[in-house]
């Protein structure tokens, strides 16, 4: 495995920025960092940018801090995404676009700022490259330092935004992109993001974070002892209130248990919440007979990776979840389901009929390591040539 390092036998030192929004970046980014250290643990000095979801990615983390020591593994609060703003209405999973303007003026406002704040800090740390998932500014700024960057994501917020906000109010998000130097496009990229990806030449499906088999187990074990129950994984996420999920029906059918998120409010006999502080929830995924999800890109790679299938809420608006589920289409056995037919929706019958499509369970799970490792390598390909460059140009 690859072990050279930088200049002066300094360590390659990468800022990794993650989108505050949503917790699909970031277990995304997870599952991509873990392989880079597992790979090339004595490699870099890793730098982890965030906001909202910086607690998360340090308690994930926290055995690779411990083992490599904080000179190897940071972790640096910071601005970064508007995302979206979900509708206030009971059920609602589309964005409200009055709200989101009066959000988006503010950010832009502040915007050139943010892009000079992080050049010096990549000047004053010396990064050799950036990655982002997927915000602007780090991209921008890195152009602006001298910083080789390098983009992963399955959309831009350039062209999430662009069905809702002018033109013209997007062009400095547009700019930032444009000055990416590589971009690796994720499974569900629209052929409007194809155009970032010229530098690269690599593009990779679903993956996800690698599932403890063991741990896996004992959940099963608790949730299902005598197995006469239908597992079922619910992730629509923090964005539904609580009226709106009590008027589910599904929550009646007793020969389903339900796995909710922490944040969830909502509670009975065959309903189990994920544990406060829980961070590995792909183990939960990993359980689960059944997916009940948005089409947020996370949640949607671990029902394909771990082989499960899953109904999908869809969002009419977001050209980011159209192109997830076009990407699923003839792979994958999935249903969708608008909040109205979720409300009462038979649950077993719906299993039944995406089970006797007869897809094999688990069957991309070695493909998953794979798909990690691909981007990884290439990483440590463009790291290599960073370094080459930099050492001639230290030699001239």
């Amino acid at each position: 495995m690859l072990g050279a390092r930088g200049t002066n036998g300094r360590l390659t030192t990468l800022g990794y920025y993650i989108s505050d929004y949503g917790y699909g970046h970031a277990t995304r980014s997870i599952a991509l960092i873990r392989t880079l250290l597992l790979y090339s643990p004595r490699r870099y000095r890793l730098i982890i940018c965030s906001g909202k979801t910086l607690a998360f990615l340090q308690a994930s983390l926290a055995e690779y801090s411990a083992e490599y020591s904080p000179e190897r593994i940071e972790f640096r609060s910071c601005s970064s995404d508007l995302g979206y703003v979900l509708g206030g209405g009971t059920g609602s999973v589309e964005p409200d676009q009055e709200r989101f303007r009066l959000g988006y003026a503010p950010y832009m406002a502040a915007f050139s700022a943010e892009v000079r704040r992080e050049a010096d800090f990549m000047r004053s740390e010396r990064l050799d490259m950036v990655i982002s998932d997927i915000s602007p500014i780090p991209i921008a700024a890195a152009a602006l330092a001298g910083v080789k960057s390098v983009g992963i994501s399955n959309f831009t917020w350039q062209t999430a935004y662009a069905s809702f906000v002018e033109q013209e109010l997007l062009a400095p998000l547009r700019q930032a992109y444009e000055q990416l130097d590589y971009f690796i496009p994720l499974a569900g990229s629209g052929m409007e993001e194809r155009e970032w990806a010229a530098g690269s030449g690599l593009e990779t499906g679903f993956y996800c974070r690698t599932p403890q088999a063991a741990e896996v187990q004992r959940i099963v074990r608790e949730l299902n002892p005598d197995g006469s129950k239908t597992i079922v994984y619910f992730a629509l996420g923090m964005g539904i209130e609580t009226e709106a999920l009590d008027s589910l029906s599904l929550w009646n059918d007793h020969s389903c248990v339900f796995i909710i998120s922490e944040n969830m409010r909502v509670s009975g006999p065959n309903i189990f919440q994920i544990p406060q502080g829980y961070t590995e929830s792909q183990n939960y995924a990993a359980a689960a007979d059944l997916i009940i999800s948005k089409p947020g890109w996370g949640v949607v790679g671990e029902a394909v990776t771990l082989g499960k299938p899953l109904i999908v809420l869809v969002r009419t608006s977001m050209t980011e979840d159209r192109n997830t589920i076009l990407a699923l289409q003839g792979k994958h056995p999935h249903m969708l389901v608008t909040w109205e037919a979720l409300i009462e929706l038979n649950l077993q019958q719906s299993f039944s009929q995406l089970t006797m499509e007869g897809w094999s369970r688990g069957a991309s799970i070695a493909m998953n390591e794979r798909r990690k490792y691909q981007i990884v390598q290439w990483i440590e390909q463009l790291a290599d040539e960073t370094n080459a460059i930099r050492i001639y140009r230290s030699t001239v």
